[in-house]
């Protein structure tokens, strides 16, 4: 069911503060959202909210940490009071912690699912009534790595596959009662964000995304574009298709892949303290912005995404055409 104009939505952002959050508050303000800004850290949420407002848009930052539910419900609670309803809620804090399994400290995945899933579902909760009302649409922003976990992110990959079924069935719930609210879970690939500098890590080494790497702001269209036409999940990337897409074919030559992989590909390779400071337990001091330390590397659109999006399922099937034509040239070359 098609949505009110982004430009007729109030739109409560977690995670506001940076990365790929930072990036969708900035797109949904730009094309005229009134735009509640969610996070821990004040300051960079300051900044976030000034970006939108001197574009001629409409912002409230509200510090808030996902985990505390009262928190998250005095947020959905200023955003009403603030602008009268909300049309669109996304999810999108997380924290992360890059360590073997049997080098992972319990407290540390606690607040990994706390944060991650129980944050997440906190947010549904609270939103959940208003949403009825405006007939809105609930964003998950969950991960690729919801369908394939794979090493050195145990707790990462563990939430985010507990919240893509949590949401199936109460997606069906919601259709059920006819309650005219959509749940969107949008399934990203690798993206420049600080949080690769600010996740905590036990391996000594510099963490990075698993190439190839994207720029935030192709992915918050994409999640902006769900504001007004909801779709039940979205990949994000051709990475993010390849593995979905990999994890049916063959699970097992995904294990194998990763063996060989898994850990070189999540670092780049210099060293950094595994005591360095990181953002699991309290924020970090200072705005990190939106992109992260890869924008050399991170490419500025993406071209499977578009074409979902804007030219049907047509196109799509024409692109699955010309990827198989070019795989197989490349067989046979070899």
């Amino acid at each position: 069911m098609r949505k009110q104009p982004v430009h007729e939505q109030v739109v409560v952002i977690t995670g506001a503060s940076s990365g790929l959050g930072r990036a969708v508050a900035r797109e949904a303000g730009r094309r005229g959202a009134r735009v509640v800004l969610a996070g821990r850290n004040g300051d960079a949420l300051a900044s976030a909210a000034a970006e939108i407002e001197a574009g001629g848009g409409e912002a409230l930052a509200v510090s808030t940490d996902v985990t505390a539910r009262e928190q998250v419900d005095a947020l959905a609670a200023e955003a009403v009071e603030r602008f009268g309803g909300i049309h669109t809620w996304v999810d999108n804090a997380m924290v992360t912690v890059y360590a073997e399994i049997e080098h992972l400290a319990e407290d540390e995945l606690r607040r990994v699912i706390e944060t991650n899933f129980f944050g997440s579902i906190s947010g549904f909760w609270a939103a959940l009534p208003h949403l009825k009302r405006s007939r809105g649409t609930f964003v998950n922003v969950n991960s690729a790595l919801a369908y394939r976990g794979i090493p050195l992110q145990a707790a990462y990959c563990a939430s985010k596959a507990a919240l893509r079924t949590f949401y199936e069935s109460a997606r069906v719930e919601l259709e059920k009662h006819g309650a005219g609210v959509d749940i969107c879970v949008i399934l990203p690939a690798a993206i420049n964000t600080p949080q690769f500098d600010r996740g905590r890590q036990k391996l000594g080494l510099q963490p990075q995304p698993v190439p190839p790497i994207y720029q935030p702001e192709p992915f918050a269209e994409a999640i902006v574009h769900m504001f007004e036409r909801p779709t039940r999940e979205l990949p994000v990337g051709w990475g993010a298709q390849k593995l979905l897409w990999g994890q049916k074919l063959s699970p097992r030559a995904g294990d194998l892949v990763l063996r060989r992989t898994g850990w070189s590909s999540q670092t780049t390779g210099a060293p950094k303290p595994v005591d360095a400071p990181d953002n699991l337990f309290e924020t970090l001091p200072g705005d990190p912005g939106a992109h992260g330390r890869f924008d050399a590397q991170a490419k500025g659109s993406t071209a499977w995404t578009s074409l979902r999006l804007k030219r049907g399922p047509v196109a799509l099937l024409g692109l699955v055409g010309v990827a198989a034509a070019l795989a197989t040239m490349r067989s046979r070359s070899g």
